[in-house]
């Protein structure tokens, strides 16, 4: 078991070392500065001291981190599983911060899904030979924030919201609210960045409208703030809240129908007038519906019978 572990740190140092990339993994196995690393390892002389093998119940989420856990499920991280569960071990390390005085040893700042991953192995397919790789980092907040925000810039798998949450609450804690001073220590345009912030702006009636919040893209955001803050945004947000109301009672809709309806519920309606005359029982004779350009009759197929009393209120509807 020891020397299995001591193969896995070799790899990973070996790798920072030489800057290779996970293409060069079978070509580097062979090499002898790995293999020294594995008799370092194995002996207890490696010094190296940032690369370790630990449980992941020794870490915990930095509350910095810009993926929602409690929202991945083994379907979510299903092929991240499959890959460390076939080749017996994590292949790139997760970036951690050491703690004391706590509970855990270790905040995870980059490495969410695989220490998800290695937790399920160990927990659910008592894999408890798989350990986290972690490579231990001494920075700021500021500094764990970019570090974040640069290895998770191009996956696909970090949703639009995730992002706009993380950068919204950069945006204060460490640039005072300056998107361009922001803009500039993560090396992206001002206009690249206030595209993500603005999901973060959106209504929390708006978010709650929406099943899975991991769904509300950038285009959803552009679109519902030109809205917001005009004369149809409370039309929007009550139809937010409607959607709402519907999920919470089992429906279920797309991010594009919701899209759909919350543009479709601030587009104005035209203005309308509607009477009704009625029998002496109650029932409706007759309906009209005065609109701006158009007047419309609306006669209950069960009047018919009387003619008569449905003439004489539509005769008082028109006059």
């Amino acid at each position: 078991m020891a020397r299995k572990r001591a193969r896995i740190l070799a790899d990973a140092i070996s790798s920072r070392l030489e800057e290779k990339n996970d293409g060069d993994q079978e070509r580097r196995a062979y090499t002898p500065e790995r293999e020294s690393l594995i008799a370092e390892a194995s002996d207890g002389r490696l010094k190296n001291g940032k690369i370790r093998l630990v449980d992941p119940s020794t870490c915990r989420m930095w509350d910095g981190h810009n993926r929602l856990y409690d929202l991945m499920t083994p379907d979510s991280v299903g092929d991240l599983i499959k890959s460390i569960k076939a080749s017996g071990r994590q292949e790139m390390p997760a970036i951690v911060r050491p703690l004391t005085g706590e509970k855990h040893q270790y905040e995870v700042i980059c490495g969410a899904r695989r220490h998800f991953a290695v937790s399920h192995l160990r927990e659910k397919e008592h894999r408890q030979d798989i350990l986290y790789l972690v490579d231990i980092r001494e920075i700021s907040d500021e500094e764990a924030f970019r570090l974040s925000d640069l290895e998770n810039r191009e996956r696909e798998d970090i949703s639009d919201f995730e992002r706009s949450r993380d950068y919204g609450r950069a945006l204060e804690a460490y640039y005072e609210g300056n998107r361009s001073l922001m803009a500039e220590r993560i090396g992206v345009d001002r206009t690249w960045l206030s595209r993500y912030l603005r999901i973060g702006e959106l209504p929390q009636e708006v978010i709650r409208a929406y099943g899975d919040v991991r769904e509300i893209g950038i285009r959803h955001a552009a679109e519902l703030s030109s809205i917001l803050g005009s004369d149809s945004e409370p039309a929007l947000l009550m139809e937010a809240k409607k959607i709402a109301a519907e999920l919470g009672g089992g429906e279920k809709l797309t991010a594009s129908q919701t899209l759909k309806r919350l543009k479709h519920a601030a587009i104005p309606q035209p203005s309308r007038e509607i009477e009704s005359v009625f029998d002496p029982e109650g029932r409706v004779l007759a309906t009209i519906e005065r609109r701006s350009r158009s007047h419309v009759l609306t006669i209950p197929k069960a009047r018919l019978a009387n003619k008569d009393d449905v003439l004489k209120a539509i005769e008082k509807l028109l006059s």
